[in-house]
């Protein structure tokens, strides 16, 4: 359990203790995990799964993609001039967090927030899977949060986006409301999954009563363009688990440019935090638990949208936390979460049992 504010306790870490992944190009890597791990060990992982209840709790996002071939400047203005050739809307946010988890486990409910402008209901309660239960509360004078994507149609490049919100925080009568219900039911769940995008969802009493609540929490609290600076992990009072990127792990701390097994020892003794997966992109992510550091590699070698990617290894490796899977594991199940929704445009497709299972046998037997 992750306890903040160890003022006084200096918890210096063994050197030692680093995994040699950290170093490792994924040819090593894998079969590192694979002399250690065998295919079916690695399934039986995700079969101790199916027997849990689930809650996620955080930020519905519809993600709109809108593919145009520029044409080149406009006549008139110092503008881009480009052509439409078609649009594809996915469920993101906590709805996609929601959704990777869902094949995993027997049920998943959501507590979100929908606006009541231009709500889209229908659409985020047909885009969530069978086993997926949809709560929702509505918050006054805001539209359910759209973030549109303009995307150059033959390569896939992302020109610019444009983000539909009011990401002013609820009101205390709208607390109040989620209170009560989170009171009522977050007792029940084996798992609460926090993903709080800071866009005015979650506040500090919802957080102190989730905190409260939850028998096993799990968060990640996301540092966007649209809150840089003011929702940083240190939010957060306790959790079980939590997932954050490079930059939310260096920026707290001001440490831009060094060692980042450096950093992440410094993260855990300045505010306590125990155990924690790191996601790093094209350099692929660490978990951090009692001390030791547990690296793994990207294992894919083609990317065609990164938007989402971390939701994913999120959603999977809080599965693979709470079930106190061995710590080399638990990066390895993210990274492969990661790998798919990375060759997924968006949301529109989700992490699923067999995909991963797949995803897994693909690197045990391509990589000989």
């Amino acid at each position: 359990m992750l306890h903040w504010g160890m003022a006084g306790q200096k918890n210096f870490i063994n050197p030692s203790l680093l995994s040699p992944a950290v170093r490792m190009n994924q040819k090593e890597y894998v079969d590192t995990i694979r002399s250690k791990y065998r295919f079916d060990a690695l399934v039986e992982f995700l079969h101790r799964l199916e027997d849990l209840n689930v809650l996620v709790i955080g930020d519905a996002i519809i993600d709109h993609y809108i593919f145009a071939t520029p044409k080149g400047r406009a006549t008139k203005d110092p503008i881009l001039s480009a052509k439409f050739d078609f649009e594809e809307w996915s469920a993101g946010g906590v709805l996609a967090v929601a959704n990777h988890i869902s094949t995993f486990v027997k049920k998943v409910t959501v507590i979100t927030l929908l606006g009541d402008t231009n709500p889209m209901t229908e659409f985020v309660k047909s885009s969530l899977l069978p086993n997926v239960e949809l709560k929702f509360f509505v918050k006054e004078n805001s539209p359910t949060i759209i973030k549109r994507r303009f995307i150059e149609t033959y390569r896939n490049h992302k020109m610019f986006k444009v983000e539909y919100m009011n990401d002013a925080p609820i009101t205390d009568a709208k607390t109040e409301e989620i209170k009560a219900e989170l009171e009522a039911c977050l007792p029940s769940f084996d798992l609460v999954v926090v993903s709080d995008f800071g866009h005015g969802f979650i506040n500090e009493s919802l957080r102190r009563k989730i905190e409260e609540k939850s028998r096993y929490l799990a968060v990640n609290s996301q540092t966007n363009s649209a809150n840089m600076g003011y929702n940083y992990i240190t939010l957060y009072k306790r959790a079980d688990f939590i997932s954050l990127d490079e930059q939310e792990v260096r920026i707290p701390l001001s440490r831009r440019f060094e060692d980042i097994e450096a950093v992440s020892m410094e993260f855990h003794e300045k505010f306590g935090i125990n155990p924690f997966l790191i996601t790093r992109g094209k350099y692929g992510s660490m978990f951090f638990r009692d001390k030791g550091i547990y690296a793994a590699p990207v294992l894919t070698n083609s990317v065609k949208d990164t938007v989402g990617a971390g939701d994913a290894a999120f959603a999977i490796g809080s599965l693979l936390a709470y079930s106190n899977a061995p710590g080399d594991i638990v990066p390895f199940f993210a990274n492969c979460a990661g790998g798919i929704s990375s060759n997924i445009m968006g949301n529109k497709e989700y992490v699923t049992k067999e995909a991963l299972t797949k995803f897994i046998g693909g690197i045990y037997n391509g990589m000989g």
